[in-house]
């Protein structure tokens, strides 16, 4: 009797231990709500060092699979903060002091989690953290965070803070003075940041700061990824350089340029070949944004219908593309979201170069999974006290423009095998990609296309170069035209031969009466 009650109860502590023992996904995967962020500025500071660090802000949100909303300050209506568990402003002028009293009010009463960026510190913000700052007008200051420094950055009319009894993180030194500062403070939900700049070690040392403040517990992933790749480029050094990365031990990514016409040309054809071949050496897949063209009307329907055919195209050649690469602001339109990305759980967003919006939206798309981009020229200005590398706290995408020779891709190889950094294999992670009856997934380094394992082991097939570009016309009515022509012939002749007979007499006739 004891063992059979025993048993009753060590059945379930067993299961129990099954459960927690099952890797399930995270939180924030395909099929979850998003974490939703309000993100206030008061300023983009066009002109001025610190332009483009909200839009920073917006990629490392992204990274993170948040949900944003963008919006000034001015523009805040009273209420709008209650919606959101996670609020974010970015105050980047120190002299015009801010004066939308509903958002005041608003942020004054708000009890969920906040973080506050540049200058004009919320007295209850202050209080919280018990934080007192300082202005420092100009100076070179060194960053250190997550064991990365750099040193010399300038730095022009900064908030510091001089004392805080909350969790500090980071430090930035000024060289002037030698005052060492945290780079950042946090206590209870509520989080500042002084100092934030695009293009140095703050980026990353925010990215730590979100990762804390989100709750966001797993490590970022590290993915290399080569982009603006057409069917014209140079498929050959592709696939050499696919070849060099597999060599080096380098998983990769490629974020190829659709093609939306003539999928059935010698060209495209050695295009797919290409790209299959990529996935034999362990690359994956990302099809591109397309190129959006000042002054051509942008139609939604039309990229629908065009993204859905190519990947289609692809998935019928057996190439599986896993996510999209574009420029961020495509998450920022709803035309484009809907009918240029709708097909995708997983993106990689690029640093918008121009925007050509059809309809802007403040709310971005979520993706399940979008890494925060960058090139190895931004990681080199970074140096480590004991020469490792740390961990990045978000994924992150590592990024190159495809090369233009075999000097080039033979560098580029050579920098990212010595950087230390262990790159992942991008379709290790879940992703997925509908459209109609096309379904593109991987998971835990498997792809498949409609349940089908994508071959790995293909052979790449040579393509011919003959091909009938234009159809030739019908002939069926050459023979009457042949019969025709001569008939022409004939009557053109014998009309040549009257015409000359005519000439001879007549002139015999002339002759005789001259010469009466």
């Amino acid at each position: 009797m004891r063992s059979i009650q025993a048993y009753k109860i060590s059945l379930p502590l067993l299961l129990l231990l099954v459960l927690l023992l099952i890797p399930w996904p995270h939180a924030s995967a395909a099929g979850s709500q998003p974490v939703k962020v309000l993100l206030l500025y008061d300023s983009l500071a066009k002109g001025t060092p610190r332009e483009g660090n909200v839009t920073v802000l917006q990629q490392l949100l992204a990274s993170y699979r948040t949900q944003v909303t963008l919006s000034s300050i001015d523009r805040y209506k009273q209420g709008t903060m209650q919606a959101y568990a996670n609020v974010i402003t970015v105050v980047n002028d120190g002299d015009l002091r801010i004066s939308n009293q509903a958002y005041l009010d608003d942020l004054s009463a708000y009890p969920g989690a906040y973080l506050h960026v540049g200058y004009q510190l919320p007295a209850q913000t202050r209080d919280k953290l018990s934080a007192a700052t300082e202005k420092i007008s100009r100076d070179t200051a060194e960053i250190a965070a997550d064991k990365r420094t750099q040193a010399n950055i300038p730095v022009r009319d900064i908030e510091v803070l001089t004392q805080t009894g909350g969790s500090a993180y980071g430090t930035i030194t000024l060289s002037g003075s030698g005052r060492k500062a945290p780079f950042s403070a946090e206590a209870g939900g509520t989080a500042y940041v002084p100092y934030f700049q695009k293009g140095n070690l703050s980026e990353l040392a925010m990215a730590s700061v979100l990762k804390k403040w989100l709750g966001i517990e797993e490590d970022g992933h590290a993915y290399v990824v080569l982009k603006e790749i057409y069917p014209f480029s140079d498929l050959d050094l592709l696939e050499e350089t696919a070849d060099r990365l597999y060599g080096a031990g380098i998983p990769f990514t490629i974020s190829i340029r659709p093609v939306f016409g003539n999928t059935d040309f010698p060209a495209m054809q050695r295009y797919a070949e290409a790209l299959k071949y990529v996935q034999t050496r362990n690359g994956s897949i990302l099809i591109n944004a397309p190129v959006v063209l000042d002054g051509v009307s942008r139609e939604g329907g039309t990229l629908r219908e065009k993204m859905n055919g190519f990947i289609s195209v692809l998935a019928k050649d057996g190439v599986a593309p896993l996510g999209v690469g574009t420029e961020m602001y495509w998450a920022y339109d709803k035309e484009y979201a809907k009918s240029g990305l709708g097909f995708f759980d997983s993106a990689v967003l690029f640093p918008d170069v121009k925007t050509l919006y059809i309809d802007p939206s403040d709310t971005s798309k979520p993706f399940a999974s979008a890494p925060y981009s960058m090139p190895m020229s931004f990681l080199r200005q970074f140096g480590a006290a004991d020469r490792s590398v740390p961990a990045f706290p978000m994924d992150t995408a590592v990024v190159y423009d495809f090369f233009g020779s075999k000097e080039e891709m033979e560098e580029a190889v050579g920098t990212l095998g010595s950087s230390g950094i262990p790159f992942a294999d991008y379709k290790s992670g879940s992703h997925e990609v509908k459209a109609g009856d096309t379904v593109v997934a991987s998971s835990r380094g498997t792809v498949t296309i409609n349940g089908n394992p994508v071959n790995t082991e293909y052979t790449p097939q040579k393509i011919s170069a003959d091909y009938e570009y234009e159809k030739k016309q019908q002939q069926s009515l050459a023979g009457a035209f042949s019969v025709q022509n001569r008939i022409f012939i004939i009557i053109i002749m014998v009309s040549l031969v009257v015409f000359g007979g005519l000439i001879v007499v007549g002139y015999r006739l002339y002759r005789k009466k001259y010469l009466k």
